[in-house]
């Protein structure tokens, strides 16, 4: 899986679920983890031999897990919190190099109003 750069990501802008899970995992696995459970519950186990969360998290991770949620269903956030402050950072970028709004409006599916609402977050 391509990792986008989250080093611009507003922590204090996504859902407070999604901050603890940061909190406890860092932000790339917390990405990682979105990506590939996002929007279903996932049992946490009490061993690591026992679950597919290896295959996506490095151990360190998959331990501060373990010893937050084992035994618990965590209901994992979806990645579009992630992905929408990517989509509006990129826009600003493309915005302040001289793009549209109409421009941007038809690239990214988002009207004229939303467009402007992003240019003006900057």
């Amino acid at each position: 899986m391509e990792m986008p750069d989250l080093s611009n990501i507003d922590i204090t802008q996504l859902p407070q679920s999604l901050q603890a899970l940061i909190e406890c995992i860092g932000l790339d696995s917390a990405y990682r983890l979105t990506r590939a459970f996002g929007g279903r519950p996932k049992y946490i186990p009490k061993h690591r031999q026992r679950t597919k969360l290896a295959d996506v998290l490095p151990p360190e991770a998959l331990d501060a897990l373990i010893q937050r949620y084992a035994g618990l269903a965590l209901e994992i956030p979806k990645p579009d919190h992630f992905q929408r402050q990517l989509r509006n950072q990129q826009i600003q970028r493309e915005s302040a190099s001289g793009l549209s709004r109409s421009l941007l409006a038809d690239k990214y599916g988002l009207s004229l109003r939303q467009i402007g609402n992003i240019r003006r977050q900057a």
